[in-house]
């Protein structure tokens, strides 16, 4: 009885210690332990009965709070409720997690949480919770924080992981803001620079000789945690870490503004005029791959090391009124290539080019959109009526460019121009003009580089389509009759 009596008393001890520290505060759970939370999207999410997401199951609600059990890259195994209680099955990751790793910080205040990003409320982070930060969507960050028995996956504003969550920056703004060029240790000659003048996300950060060029320009902005976003001048698009990612050699590309830290650089002296950028997210620096100083080589993150590869001269600059005729070229190659693969059912005109050009839907035979696409593109880049007419007609462009003194005839009908990127190539067939493209580069060995709307593929279907080695497409065929100049 002595024995029992004394098991009884320790077992009543335990629970009384355990109670009184949940009553205490929030303790961290378990690493194993399950983890509670919304899909990130409002709409209804697929379930599997297997992990390799073949076999339909049932489906995951917007209002339905799930259970997360196992977290893998491609798939999560979850617990759900039906109208009978819960049911266990396999979802993809990416419609419950924006990433499956992060790093844990000790929060420093109490801090609202949402279901996901700007939705409904979710409950809170107490101060001192220990805070694993996962990705970012739009003006808010992903997280996974401890509750009473578990944890949960929600949403936090990113202003408030910067502010209360993320460790602050010991940098003072030892720069002005503004616009500078960032020329390099390894040679003076050599600058940061965006692939190819490109406007869109995840275009390649590198090294290049310097040309003046917006592209090649940034303007640095100081926040008031200390850091700095960097943004392209040309683009607009902020100098940003590819996927948070906290390896040596993760690459820096540049990426619309989301707010995180993936985007936040710290501003530091390194003697003689050079300065080293160092991401928040991750604590690397900004390195030319293998300090090679050549056209294109590749910019990424790597450890601290001293050498010159990490070392940048902020030279002021100031931002070009306007973008080069080039820059106008790629910009807008770069736009067109970006819509490949876009297209209708078996050619029934039914596109999102003819919506906007007819302002309402329409499809059937008479919609033929090859011009219509390149009116389309060249309003998105704020060029059209001026780099490109606004019509569907490929004889009325074609009229347009003559009557601008902007038309040159091609090889076959006695001119002698080589187009360029940017120009529009027209098609020419049994005494009409029947079809036109946008050239993408130079011709390479006489065939036209082309992204073309509107062109027949092989299931049928009509689409945007690149060209680089087309029979009918070269400069001395009877079928390419002249070209558009866009400038």
């Amino acid at each position: 009885m002595k024995v029992l009596f004394k098991k009884i008393s320790l077992a009543v001890a335990a629970f009384t210690l355990a109670l009184a520290a949940g009553i205490c505060g929030r303790q961290p759970a378990e690493a194993g332990a399950a983890v509670k939370g919304y899909t990130i999207g409002t709409s209804n999410v697929q379930v599997y009965s297997n992990t390799g997401l073949t076999n339909r199951y049932g489906a995951i609600y917007p209002s339905d709070e799930v259970t997360v059990n196992t977290v893998t890259d491609r798939y999560c195994k979850v617990t759900y409720p039906v109208a009978r209680g819960r049911k266990t099955g396999y979802i993809s990751t990416k419609k419950i997690l924006t990433k499956t790793t992060g790093n844990n910080y000790t929060s420093r205040a109490k801090i609202t949480t949402y279901r996901r990003a700007g939705g409904s409320t979710y409950g809170y982070v107490s101060k001192g919770d220990v805070v694993k930060v996962l990705g970012a969507s739009g003006g808010y960050t992903q997280i996974k924080y401890p509750v009473s028995g578990g944890y949960k996956y929600a949403f936090i504003k990113t202003a408030d992981l910067n502010a209360s969550i993320l460790p602050a920056a010991s940098n003072t703004g030892i720069i002005k803001n503004g616009t500078y060029k960032l020329v390099s240790a390894l040679n003076g000659n050599y600058v940061m620079d965006v692939n190819g003048a490109s406007v869109y996300n995840g275009a390649n950060v590198q090294l290049y000789a310097d040309n003046g060029s917006n592209a090649q320009k940034f303007t640095f902005t100081r926040q008031s945690d200390g850091y700095y976003t960097i943004s392209n001048v040309n683009s607009g698009k902020m100098l940003d870490c590819s996927g948070a990612g906290r390896t040596n050699g993760t690459n820096i590309q540049q990426y619309q503004s989301n707010y995180s830290a993936a985007q936040r650089w710290k501003v530091t002296s390194a003697g003689n005029g050079y300065y080293t950028l160092t991401c928040k997210c991750n604590g690397l620096l900004a390195d030319v791959t293998g300090a090679k100083v050549a056209k294109g080589t590749n910019i990424q993150m790597y450890s601290a090391n001293r050498s010159a590869a990490q070392k940048w001269k902020l030279v002021p600059a100031t931002a070009s009124s306007k973008p080069g005729n080039s820059d106008i070229g790629r910009k807008i190659v770069d736009y067109e290539l970006s819509q490949v693969g876009i297209g209708d059912f078996r050619g029934n005109n039914r596109v999102i080019y003819n919506d906007w050009f007819y302002k309402r839907p329409v499809s059937g035979p008479g919609y033929a959109w090859c011009m219509v696409f390149q009116s389309y593109c060249a309003e998105k880049m704020g060029i059209l009526g001026t780099g490109i007419p606004r019509t569907a007609s490929c004889r009325e462009a074609a009229d347009w460019y003559r009557k601008n003194n902007r038309f040159k005839d091609s090889r076959y009908y006695g001119g002698s121009y080589t187009p360029k990127a940017g120009d529009l190539v027209f098609y020419y067939e049994k005494g009409s003009y029947s079809h036109v493209g946008m050239v993408t580069a130079p011709p390479v060995n006489g065939y036209l580089q082309t992204v073309e709307g509107n062109s027949r593929e092989s299931n049928g279907n009509y689409s945007v389509v690149r060209f680089t080695r087309n029979a009918k497409r070269t400069i001395h065929n009877s079928y390419v009759r002249g070209y558009g100049l866009l400038y």
